[in-house]
């Protein structure tokens, strides 16, 4: 490497290559259960008739659950963003 790399680069990129790892080994687990979330949905909306308080309250749950991991994956990826553009102007 050159001199103008600073030494603890590699340390960097390891580190945010096993961030990245972990991040998409998380979302592809959260979008599993994404998707059986909306089949889930789907099926309770065919026949609205029979959708009861408890099963009311249940979607406004998932959907409240859903919106804030989305938004903890938003933050987890602009830090990942952050850390490869420091590295990248180091360079």
């Amino acid at each position: 490497m050159s001199d103008s790399i600073p030494p603890d680069y590699q340390e960097q990129i390891n580190r945010l290559s096993s961030d990245c790892i972990r991040l998409c080994d998380e979302f592809n687990k959260f979008s599993e259960e994404c998707a059986f979330i909306c089949d889930a949905f789907a099926a309770v909306t065919r026949d609205p008739d029979d959708i009861s308080p408890d099963t009311s309250e249940g979607i406004g749950h998932i959907s409240y659950w859903l919106k804030y991991q989305v938004k903890d994956y938003r933050e987890k990826i602009d830090e990942l963003h952050q850390g490869l553009s420091s590295l990248r102007r180091q360079t």
